[in-house]
């Protein structure tokens, strides 16, 4: 974002949404009685009702079941297809949803109805639960634990750094309201996201600058029968749901504060509280503080605000560092002769100052896992770490030995490898399938490399698996593990559709592991025989728009798998003719993508396959076509700021998770790096002797 905006100064790097000095707890569960934010009362998606918090919320309030729907539930939203969104739940017969919580907006990502400011006794202003003793199921069974798995616990923390600058007068309005000005007419379906998360951010300081308005603001911007099905309906979903106590993701068995006792009576009715509900219900609103979304990603990370601090568990390479290699690197142009003169520009200096960005991206995200913890939703703890390792020793097949294994890594590698291994042993105590046993050992093969830097505790810990695992595969059954026959061959010879993807899933999957197999010593698996039946059934394969992107990554990972992930120089490969063959089918197959669709439209991960596997892996030179130094320009211009690929989409460009905005922290990170790096294969390609790689 290149526009001005104040300049705050956030303190370090804090794990939990609640006050700089209350930052420590031994259950995740315990933060959400300290936190500041209410984040998850406004992104975690509208609420949805029980019959039981209907009766619970209608003895609340001292109203019957019939006008609590009416007042405080609805079923549709704008800015959704709600019939999509919200239907299946309330329909399903075997689901305990009745209907929705009423939301600040008619938009889902809006403050809840019943979310209010106060302030702490240092002046810390807090979000909480107006209704607490009431609240829904749903919002007693989330816990921080889920937060910081989501954007939520992100945008929890920010918020919280928010409030504490706003209690100690950092942030006036003044500066609030010069920061919004920056943000005019800001459309959340337009805006990179990293600019939507800031422009979030000021909007709520807004808020809570002016909270006692925002209390009384009206919500009555909206007719609500025109989100609500009849009550006839509603009443009967009620009395007729089959599971009226719990949500079915957490069992029949109710635990935890799902237990917690109403103690509030019909006291509640009397009070002030409800009288200001009950007003803001029927008063329209005035100040234009709720009349926009709130941050309506499902993905995201607080250090996309610039003025954040990353967390710092592992070192960065300092700039000194980093420009005193570069000055080792000659500033040689790697496209002399290039049509374009941007292109001809570039030097190998610029290449390796992008991958020395990448490689800090990296180590600050190590460092945000280092502290967080388990990030990952639904999947194992320690996969993400597992993965990044593998992404981490992949680099070792570096030319520069700075690049290979640069010192700045060592600690991250260790931490990742005590994660890794951790979840490894699990898996291979799980392990029951044949593909279990085989992705295990694929996993302990990419890894390989890095175990003799490894402490004596943790390499013996390795070693063992590594046997293990070995001793369970079997290895005169081939068919187990890999499928023998290509089915995109298949389907060509029978006369059928080759745009499925199922299929060209399963041919990557099976042009990756017969390499892998192998290497493992698979009884009577000829690779050299495979490796020609597959890029002769590659060559018959016509290039055509409707399967053109997965024909591509089929010709990237035969590539892949035939330089074994750059541990084999195109100069040692045992079959060169399939080889060059390959290399040739690539080279028209990109020309063909470029004709089609254009380089600048082809997406990063492509691009990068192309120039780190069918290029170079295969053993072309810089500059055996321009192709090479177009490819190398967009990957330079498109890195971002802080050294990363691809993690700042437009909205159009990321229905995502956070689980999988997680992993492209380091996937497209990879991948550029991987596009941009200099092998050691590079030095036994002559055609790149004049550029120095020797």
């Amino acid at each position: 974002m290149s526009k001005t905006l104040p300049v705050l100064n956030f303190a370090p790097f804090r794990k939990y949404p609640t006050k700089l000095a209350v930052q420590d707890f031994d259950d995740d569960h315990e933060v959400c009685q300290h936190c500041l934010s209410g984040v998850c009362c406004t992104s975690e998606d509208p609420i949805y009702l029980t019959s039981f918090d209907i009766f619970r919320l209608s003895a609340f309030f001292d109203i019957s079941p019939a006008e609590f729907l009416l007042t405080f539930t609805q079923e549709r939203f704008d800015a959704e297809d709600s019939a999509v969104m919200r239907r299946p739940g309330i329909d399903d017969p075997e689901s305990s949803k009745i209907t929705y919580l009423r939301r600040r907006g008619n938009v889902p990502h809006s403050a809840c109805i019943f979310l209010k400011y106060i302030r702490e006794p240092d002046g810390t202003p807090r979000r909480i639960c107006s209704v607490h003793d009431a609240r829904p199921l749903s919002c007693r069974e989330f816990y921080f634990n889920h937060c910081k798995q989501r954007v939520t616990g992100e945008m929890a923390t920010l918020l919280a750094e928010g409030f504490e600058q706003v209690r100690d007068g950092e942030l006036t309005a003044e500066a609030v309201d010069a920061a919004l000005a920056q943000f005019e007419n800001h459309d959340y379906a337009t805006a990179p996201v990293a600019e939507s998360i800031a422009y979030s951010f000021w909007l709520e300081m807004k808020r809570v600058l002016n909270m006692e308005q925002a209390n009384v603001e009206g919500a009555q911007a909206y007719d609500m029968a025109d989100y609500q099905d009849p009550i006839d309906e509603k009443l009967n979903r009620v009395l007729s749901a089959k599971y009226l106590r719990f949500e079915e993701d957490y069992g029949p068995k109710p635990c935890a504060e799902q237990l917690m006792p109403y103690t509030s009576g019909l006291s509640f009715a009397g009070s002030n509280e409800h009288a200001r509900i009950m007003t803001l219900l029927r008063a329209r609103p005035s100040s234009g503080l709720y009349g926009v979304s709130d941050y309506p990603f499902y993905f995201g990370l607080r250090t996309m605000l610039p003025v954040v601090k990353h967390a710092a568990v592992f070192p960065i390479i300092p700039e000194e560092a980093a420009g005193a290699f570069l000055e080792s690197i000659p500033p040689t142009q790697l496209f002399p002769n290039h049509d374009l003169i941007e292109v001809r520009a570039i030097t190998q200096r610029d290449v390796y100052a992008a991958v020395l960005k990448g490689f800090n991206h990296l180590i600050r995200f190590s460092s945000y896992l280092a502290v967080m913890g388990d990030v990952l939703e639904d999947e194992a703890h320690g996969l993400i770490e597992l993965e990044l390792f593998e992404v981490i020793a992949g680099f070792e097949t570096s030319r520069n030995p700075r690049n290979a294994q640069n010192p700045y890594f060592q600690p991250v590698k260790l931490y990742l490898a005590s994660v890794g291994i951790d979840l490894l042993e699990q898996m291979s105590a799980a392990a029951v399938k044949p593909a279990e046993t085989f992705d295990l050992y694929r996993r302990l093969y990419m890894i390989e490399g890095v175990v003799p830097a490894l402490p004596a505790a943790l390499r013996a810990r390795y070693e063992s698996l590594a046997r293990t695992v070995q001793r369970n595969l079997q290895k005169s059954q081939l068919e187990l593990y890999v499928r023998s026959d290509d089915p995109i061959a298949t389907r060509r010879v029978a006369g059928k559709r080759l745009s499925m993807r199922q299929a060209w899933a399963e041919l990557n999957r099976q042009l990756l592991d017969m390499r892998y197999a192998a290497a493992a010593g698979f009884a009577g698996l000829d690779l050299q025989a495979f490796y020609q039946r597959a890029v002769e059934n590659l060559e018959q394969i016509a290039f055509k728009q409707s399967y053109g992107n997965e024909l591509a990554w089929a010709v990237i990972n035969l590539a892949r798998s035939m330089s074994f992930e750059h541990r084999v120089a195109f100069a040692h490969m045992p079959d060169k003719d399939a080889a060059s063959r390959l290399a040739n089918y690539g080279l028209r197959l990109f020309n063909w993508l470029d004709s089609t669709w254009g380089c600048e439209n082809l997406d990063l991960e492509t691009l990068a396959g192309f120039s780190a596997y069918v290029y170079k892996g295969l053993g072309r030179g810089d500059n055996c076509d321009r192709n090479v130094g177009r490819i190398i320009q967009r990957l330079l211009l498109s890195q971002l700021p802080d050294g990363s690929w691809n993690t700042n989409p437009l909205p159009d460009e990321a229905d995502w998770s956070q689980a999988d905005y997680l992993r492209v922290l380091y996937q497209a990170t990879e991948a550029g790096i991987n596009g941009l790096r200099a092998l050691r294969a590079d030095v036994l390609n002559l055609e790149n002797a004049p550029l120095g790689f020797g």
